[in-house]
């Protein structure tokens, strides 16, 4: 069992080179298409396509049904666990977009935006082009086959801004992000099907579709909730506040999310694999937990911070003049971002330890608190709704704690005793590069964004790890060690 333990250990770590790449390569194609999409759309234009979007991922739960997440943790045979969930991702697909289909003008009359309803009929494609290639992407992950999605994702990133740019520059709005959407789509579906040797036959095995149904099942309810706790901030802005607020709330977190993805997304597809196989060692499992927290924190916090100081000049520096407000937002939610990741893989060792009704339990109470706290922050304008997004997220990371308290027989204090170090150098850090940029724009008003952005990105760099150093030395080689492990191994 130790043996085999260990494999599966180094297999994760060895996948997790090819999963960085992975990441790193999608998220950083798609913040940069993005960025200069920015310059030549409008903030309606992203609000618009935000409409469509908050319409389909809802319907991707539906479609979904939770069948990819089983299909990855089963111990049955994943042939014939991919042939029914394959038909059932399908025909669910199909239906699902022909309800969003005729729905598409209603839901644009909600949104007082009647530009939403024929992009989200024609966006809506995705859902079956999705639906299409939910099996062989699931087979991937379960096999940590990391390697042999990079360029999948390579070309399914960067391809689609060969449409979408000149769309943009020639004036056609909203519609060169559609169509760059449904362009990667269409070359992710081509390419996971030519690299995958799975293919579908006509075969269900009902008895097996009921043991997949009912892990899904909880899967889909942990989905729902997760929708509303990260769909309905844009859903109420955009009813409430515009497209206008809507396109610049949803820009912002976009960034930030791109940012935090780039650095963190990779442990993400590695993780649940690894958990689901070490689920019969929970002493192994969970001390694998606790190091991969302590790597994640000492990441998301620096990070949440430098933007929380940086975000007015970094929205400066990439999207011009033309986005007022943007900045604050960036400040905001990427705080909140980095205090949501220390407990951001949490999710995936319940799943591990066979309890995923925990996080659908978890992310219903949040759905009854989020949505009546959206609803009274819109009426005062967005920045009262941005930080009311940072407390729901503080409130989110106590729970998180007390579940792994009674539930898991952890420490009220382990975050704390597994990043006091990381805490403390995150503040001094913070602080010092507060008074540097102030100073800067004190003594030099003229000075561009983008020289300060690089100054203090640079500095905050050399503080943080100096600081790690000096306080805990073990940890940074420890860390390095790992990383250059995964790297080259």
């Amino acid at each position: 069992m130790e043996d085999s333990n260990q494999n599966i250990t180094a297999k994760a770590v060895r996948s997790l080179k090819w999963s960085t790449l992975t990441e790193v390569v999608s998220r950083t194609a798609g913040p940069i298409i993005f960025v200069v999409l920015a310059r030549l759309l409008t903030p309606d234009d992203f609000g618009v396509m935000a409409t469509a979007m908050i319409a389909i991922s809802f319907s991707q739960m539906f479609w979904d049904a939770g069948l990819s997440k089983a299909l990855i943790q089963t111990k049955t045979s994943p042939e014939e666990a991919a042939h029914v969930v394959f038909w059932t991702n399908v025909v669910l697909g199909l239906l699902i977009y022909l309800l969003l289909f005729i729905a598409a003008p209603a839901i644009a009359l909600f949104f007082k935006s009647p530009a939403s309803g024929p992009v989200l009929q024609v966006l809506g494609l995705q859902i079956v082009l999705a639906s299409l290639t939910s099996v062989q992407q699931a087979l991937f992950v379960r096999e940590l086959n990391f390697r042999g999605l990079f360029w999948i994702k390579l070309l399914t990133a960067s391809i689609p801004a060969l449409f979408s740019i000149p769309l943009a520059l020639y004036g056609y709005g909203v519609w060169a992000l559609v169509v760059g959407s449904l362009t990667g789509q269409v070359i992710n579906l081509c390419l996971l099907w030519g690299k995958s040797s799975w293919r579908p036959r006509m075969r269900f095995d009902f008895s097996l579709a009921r043991r997949l149904f009912g892990f899904g099942l909880w899967a889909t309810g942990e989905s729902f909730a997760l929708w509303f706790i990260f769909w309905g901030d844009n859903l109420i802005v955009g009813k409430f506040l515009g497209v206008h607020d809507l396109g610049v709330y949803r820009t912002g977190w976009l960034l930030v999310t791109a940012i935090f993805s780039l650095i963190l997304s990779p442990f993400l597809p590695v993780l649940y694999p690894l958990f689901s196989r070490l689920q019969d060692d929970v002493s192994t499992l969970t001390a694998t937990f606790h190091t991969i927290n302590r790597v994640v924190m000492a990441v998301a916090l620096p990070f949440g911070i430098g933007l929380l100081i940086l975000g007015p000049e970094l929205s400066s520096a990439l999207f011009g003049t033309n986005w007022p407000g943007l900045g604050f937002i960036i400040s905001i939610i990427g705080l909140a971002n980095g205090i949501a990741w220390i407990v951001g893989i949490n999710t995936e060792f319940y799943r591990a330890r066979g309890r995923p009704d925990i996080n659908a339990k978890l992310l219903f109470a949040a759905a009854t608190y989020y949505l009546p706290t959206y609803l009274l922050a819109a009426p005062f304008g967005l920045r009262i709704f941005t930080y009311s997004r940072l407390v729901l997220v503080v409130i989110g990371l106590i729970i998180h704690v007390y579940i792994c308290k009674f539930t898991f027989k952890f420490s009220t204090l382990y975050l704390w005793r597994e990043g006091k170090i990381i805490f403390t150098a995150t503040i001094i850090m913070g602080l010092i590069l507060y008074l540097i940029k102030e100073s800067m724009t004190l003594l030099i008003p003229q000075l561009q964004h983008l020289v300060i952005l690089a100054v203090l990105i640079t500095l905050g760099f050399f503080i943080y790890i100096g600081l790690l150093w000096l306080m805990d030395r073990s940890f940074v080689l420890q860390t390095k060690a790992n990383i250059c492990r995964a790297l080259f191994n």
